[in-house]
C-alpha cells in the first residue's frame, strides 16, 4: 500500500523541474543548418603549432581555401588575392577570418607555414594557415569545398583554384575561381554584404 508522501512529492517535482531547466537550453540551441559545411568535422594544425578543429572558425564570415606550399604557380597568386580582398573590405577586427589549409599534408608543416605567411606578410589576427592531420582529413576538406587536386610525377599539385565564403553557420555563400592578384570584384561585394 502505498501511502501519500509530501516530501516525495516536493522531491519528485523539484526533479522534473531541474531536468526542464537543464534541458531548455539545448532545445533552444541553433543546430547547424543542414547543408553547413562545419558537419565535417576536420582536426587541423596552424602555423603556430596549435591544433583546432576548423569548425571552432565558425560564428562569423570565414574565406577558406586550399593550396600547398611549395607552389610556384597559383598559389601565391590565391594568397595575393586574399591579402588584397581583404585590404579592399576593411574588416571591423574580429568580423571576418581567412583559413588557407595545405593540401600537402606530408611536406607543409607548422613551421613552413608560418615562414609562408610572414614572407606574405599576412595578418595573423585575420589569416590561419594550417594543414590537415593526413591525406584522408584533406581530401575530406577538398570535396566539401568543390576542390580538385591530384599530385604529379614532378612533386607538384595540379589543384582547381577556388576560395569559398561560409557564413557565420558554415554555409556556402559564394565562391570564386579567379586566378588574379587583384580581387574580384563580384565576390568582393558577397563578402561585404555577409559582414553586414
Amino acid at each position: 500500500m502505498n501511502r501519500f508522501n509530501p516530501l516525495r512529492r516536493v522531491l519528485l517535482r523539484a526533479g522534473a523541474l531541474a531536468a526542464v531547466a537543464l534541458a531548455a537550453p539545448l532545445a533552444g540551441a541553433d543546430p547547424l543548418p543542414a547543408d553547413s559545411l562545419y558537419r565535417l568535422p576536420v582536426a587541423l594544425k596552424e602555423s603556430q603549432g596549435r591544433q583546432f578543429d576548423w569548425r571552432a572558425l565558425a560564428g562569423r564570415p570565414l574565406l577558406v581555401t586550399m593550396f600547398y606550399g611549395d607552389c610556384n604557380a597559383a598559389c601565391p597568386i590565391i594568397i595575393e588575392n586574399l591579402r588584397r580582398t581583404v585590404e579592399q573590405v576593411k574588416p571591423a577586427p574580429g568580423r571576418l577570418a581567412v583559413l588557407m589549409v595545405s593540401l600537402d599534408p606530408l611536406y607543409d608543416t607548422p613551421a613552413s607555414l608560418a615562414r609562408l605567411a610572414s614572407s606574405h606578410k599576412l595578418d595573423p589576427a585575420i589569416f590561419r594557415l594550417a594543414v590537415a592531420a593526413g591525406e584522408t582529413q584533406t581530401r575530406a576538406m577538398a570535396g566539401a569545398l568543390q576542390i580538385k587536386y591530384r599530385a604529379v610525377s614532378n612533386g607538384e599539385i595540379n589543384h582547381t583554384t577556388r576560395v569559398c565564403l561560409l557564413d557565420a553557420g558554415g554555409k556556402l555563400l559564394a565562391a570564386s575561381t579567379q586566378l588574379s592578384p587583384l580581387p574580384d570584384p563580384a565576390f568582393v561585394a558577397q563578402i561585404r554584404l555577409a559582414l553586414k
